[in-house]
């Protein structure tokens, strides 16, 4: 019986003779794919099988991936990598951290991290592990839990090198269809010494040109429809979805409209600064709150459609539905600003 840990300690610093081969992925869905993905400051580079088949070569935890005519498409020396892009001669210089592998066929472009095995209560075999033979070689055929809820994942993996040669998942498989052993490539397989792009500067560069294109795109707008100011009447339903209350104010609310478009709040009538969430739709800037009293409540209302969006007509619409009978007698001290 192989025990897991045996195949891990074969795997997990990538293969340990040159391999190289053709190969090819499966994706579950072909259609426009959409990755979640998380980040702080730069932007990571992106790096996977497309829908055709490529050149691979791998030796520990160095790669490199190529088009079937020769042109590099990825290459990692163990500690840099260079991602290359359609349209760009020059390859992004970069790190593993910072490129992003999504499956199907991760674990065939590069080897996880020893870390990424050792979390506790995934990364485990799901029954016993089997000895098969995949391309006419031994291989061990591991099935894998890879979260508490995702589905298994299938690695294929030959005995004598630990080179994972099929990976299959819920996104699709990949696989080699061809690959063979060698006793060496040269050192300038895995590098890369010609010019390169720094990921600071294709992140300003992609800026720019983002901006350039609104830019570009906002005068043909005024060109071609309409560059003046373009203001309608909008039906907005201010009746409340959800309504949440404080036992300790059990005059004061604060309810939802429009399902969360729109903020309504009520408390009684106070002298005390009222302190009220200016920035609560996920924007990069301040909702615009409109407020008033009446001789008992103090009222606040703001809704995520623009600054003048809660003219002084919609306004007194809906006072007279909130407090029929009531006048507006001033308004109340709103976010005073910091001292």
């Amino acid at each position: 019986m192989t025990h897991w840990v045996e195949v891990l300690l074969k795997m997990v610093d990538g293969p340990q003779r040159p391999v190289m081969g053709i190969a090819r992925a499966a994706h579950a869905d072909t259609g426009p794919r959409h990755v979640y993905d998380a980040h702080y400051g730069i932007v990571p580079s992106y790096v996977g099988f497309g829908l055709g088949e490529l050149r691979l070569f791998r030796f520990g935890r160095k790669t490199r991936m190529e088009s079937l005519d020769g042109k590099p498409l990825f290459i990692a020396d163990g500690h840099t990598c260079w991602v290359f892009q359609a349209g760009h001669d020059d390859p992004i210089e970069t790190n593993e951290l910072n490129t992003r592998i999504p499956d199907p066929g991760r674990d065939l472009i590069v080897s996880r991290p020893v870390e990424h095995w050792a979390r506790p209560g995934l990364a485990r075999p799901t029954r016993p592990i089997e000895e098969v033979e995949f391309l006419g070689r031994p291989c061990w055929n591991v099935q894998l839990k890879t979260g508490s809820k995702a589905s298994p994942m299938v690695l294929t993996i030959d005995i004598e090198t630990g080179t994972v040669l099929k990976q299959e998942g819920e996104e699709g498989s990949a696989e080699y269809i061809d690959c063979a052993l060698s006793d060496g490539l040269p050192d300038s397989t895995f590098t890369w010494t010609g010019p390169v792009r720094m990921p600071r500067n294709v992140f300003a560069e992609d800026r720019a040109r983002s901006i350039e294109r609104s830019i570009s795109n906002m005068q043909w707008f005024h060109d071609n429809v309409s560059a003046q100011r373009i203001h309608a009447n909008v039906l907005v339903d201010f009746t409340p979805t959800e309504v949440r209350r404080d036992p300790e104010h059990p005059d004061s609310f604060e309810a939802y409209f429009e399902k969360g478009a729109g903020r309504l709040w009520r408390r009684t009538r106070s002298s005390e600064d009222w302190l009220l969430p200016v920035n609560w739709t996920g924007r990069n800037y301040p909702t615009p709150i409109r407020a008033w009293s009446t001789q008992t409540f103090d009222w606040a209302c703001a809704i995520d459609l623009g600054p003048d969006s809660l003219t002084d007509a919609t306004l007194a619409q809906l006072q007279v539905v909130l407090h029929p009978g009531h006048d507006v007698v001033g308004t109340p001290p709103l976010n005073p600003p910091p001292r």
